[in-house]
């Protein structure tokens, strides 16, 4: 296909095209399969995390998004922090072991 004097902006605007189809062919790939835990004490802990995590959403009814469950509950709130709190003790554990934590963080969570 000839584009005379604006072939520059055809090449330009087929690189934006295909830069965007990457981005959107990323987004879409499934996620990674966790790491496995790095000790037994690792998987303990990781194991008390979704634990808590599933008791969590047991307690949300199903037309109730996570923000309205939290502000209607205090149980529910405090079950929570507790998990949070859990999070942050794998992340101290994993950099007192020498580890990076970031691969093994769930933050990007589907609700």
């Amino acid at each position: 296909m000839s584009a005379g004097r604006h072939g520059h902006k055809i090449r330009e605007y087929k690189r934006r095209i295909d830069a965007l189809l990457e981005a959107d062919r990323e987004r879409q790939k499934p996620p990674s399969p966790p790491l496995p835990p790095i000790s037994e004490e690792h998987a303990a802990m990781r194991d008390r995390i979704a634990r808590a995590w599933g008791a969590v959403f047991e307690q949300i009814p199903e037309s109730t998004d996570l923000e309205e469950a939290l502000d209607q509950s205090d149980e529910l709130r405090d079950l929570t922090l507790d998990m949070l709190v859990m999070e942050r003790e794998e992340v101290e554990f994993l950099v007192s072991q020498g580890v990076d934590p970031r691969p093994y963080q769930r933050h990007e969570r589907k609700l």
